[in-house]
């Protein structure tokens, strides 16, 4: 066995490492085409979305209305041409808040109107209005016969049961000033649309809340235009004007979004660390490889080689999103020293990750042997998923402020505060640089000596105390 240092052997070891990965047809498929795929699927998604429109929900309601007040306002509520209309103006809206939060590229996802409101069928309702004593009991027995088994199963039509809708008589009036006002019931058929039951809740509670202001004596639309208020797309002031306003985004989207990457990055280039190592152990092949580097050289050399995988996913995915922003024209989400910030905080996540995965490669004879060692790794990589919340929410509060100094974790914490809307003081960014150099060599130093005493070490599979006494012996 080697010993000694030499950093063009590194260099060989790294390149090796690296073409053995990121040139293969696999990691090609994954790296490129799998985002390119998706960015040409979803255009088409939006397609055929808007084109294949399920059939439509036609059927009747029995409606059971105690108070006399409610039917003919339900009726005209939950009409074709009512609901057409309510979902007409609900794309029109939609097409708005497109427009004026993406520009001309979100108009132009959003499509007209029309095309929008088309794209869901809208059910058509026949009503039948029951004696206001009838039992709901027997007027759900009608459903039951309707389903299948039933003495009138058949096609689905006009004739078939969708509801049942039973309105308490003090729904409207109540029965005393002192009293609340009653409520109502539906009772749906099985498996019923979501969209059609959701339009018949909303249309009874409309209905009823009509009716009780009319019989209050109000003004319903003088109410439903107090009520009503018009908010125009909010605008951010900056230096040289006003644009729109991306808060929403910039304070949740883009810290998760860098969280995630990060952690994807990290993961990957660790886990082609971990399985490499593993494969040439196996496999003897690192019987070789000492004979020619040192172990220190030939760990060095993985963990860059692997490092450059990870920095090509990050490049692609940074790219693609860069291309996002452009195209969505909110490219002031992310400043220079945010990506520069990026870069050096995954180098290292990355650092301290590898070497876990470098020291568990080395230590075990296969896969399945690994998967207790990185138990503690995996629920590492855990705790920045569990935290983004509170971390996004206030980045400088104490609990954030304190994982930032907590390696391994702390990079990815970090990365979140950095890309938050809320400026973080520079003495704890760079302090957090600090500590994560200090948790780098740490990890390095003791992966080092694991690395040294398990290339090779065959045979039980170690536990942690094992690694421990390793650590000393080496």
């Amino acid at each position: 066995m080697r010993q000694g240092f030499s950093f063009s052997k590194v260099m060989r070891v790294a390149g090796r490492e690296f073409a053995s990965t990121a040139l293969t047809k696999g990691f090609i498929i994954g790296a490129l085409v799998v985002p390119a795929a998706l960015v040409a699927i979803i255009p088409l998604i939006g397609v055929l979305a808007a084109t294949a429109k399920p059939p439509a929900v036609t059927g009747t309601i029995l409606v059971i209305d105690r108070s006399g007040e409610v039917y003919d306002t339900m009726t005209e509520r939950l009409s074709d041409e009512a609901i057409r209309e309510r979902r007409l103006a609900a794309a029109r809206r939609a097409a708005e808040f497109a427009e004026g939060t993406l520009g001309a590229f979100g108009s132009r996802m959003a499509g007209s109107s029309d095309q929008v409101a088309d794209a869901i069928p809208t059910p058509t309702f026949r009503f039948e209005l029951l004696d206001p004593d009838s039992d709901p009991e027997q007027a759900q027995e009608r459903i039951r016969q309707q389903l299948p088994g039933g003495a009138d199963e058949g096609p689905a039509g006009p004739d078939r049961v969708l509801a049942v809708v039973e309105i308490d008589a003090d729904a409207v009036v109540r029965s005393s000033t002192e009293d609340a006002y009653g409520g109502w019931q539906p009772f749906f058929r099985p498996r019923l649309n979501n969209e059609a039951a959701e339009e018949i809740r909303a249309g009874v509670a409309w209905s009823i809340r009509e009716r009780r202001y009319a019989e209050a004596g109000m003004d319903r639309d003088l109410i439903r235009r107090i009520d009503s208020v018009e908010q125009r797309s909010a605008q951010q002031v900056t230096r040289t004007g006003v644009q729109r306003d991306t808060s929403g985004l910039a304070s949740m989207g883009i810290p998760v979004a860098a969280m995630i990457l990060m952690l994807i990055a990290t993961f990957t280039g660790g886990q082609y660390l971990l399985t490499t190592t593993i494969e040439e152990k196996s496999s003897r092949v690192v019987e070789v490889l000492l004979s020619a580097v040192s172990p220190m050289e030939l760990m060095t050399g993985k963990i860059l080689g692997q490092m450059g995988v990870g920095l090509s996913l990050l490049v692609i995915y940074n790219a693609i999103g860069i291309f996002a922003l452009v195209a969505f024209s909110v490219t002031g989400l992310v400043s220079w020293h945010l990506l520069l910030s990026f870069f050096v905080f995954f180098a290292l996540a990355y650092f301290m990750f590898a070497a876990m995965m470098a020291a568990i490669g080395s230590a075990v004879n296969d896969l399945r042997e690994a998967q207790s060692l990185m138990t503690p790794v995996m629920l590492l990589s855990m705790v920045p998923y569990f935290l983004f919340f509170p971390v996004v929410r206030a980045p400088n509060s104490m609990l954030s402020t304190v994982l930032t100094f907590v390696p391994p974790i702390s990079p990815f914490i970090v990365i979140m505060r950095i890309a938050s809307p809320e400026p973080v003081p520079g003495w704890q960014v760079a302090a957090a640089v600090l500590v994560n150099l200090l948790g780098v060599v740490l990890m390095l130093w003791l992966a080092a000596k694991v690395f040294r005493v398990g290339l090779l070490m065959y045979g039980k599979p170690p536990n942690f105390r094992t690694l421990i006494r390793w650590v000393r012996m080496a």
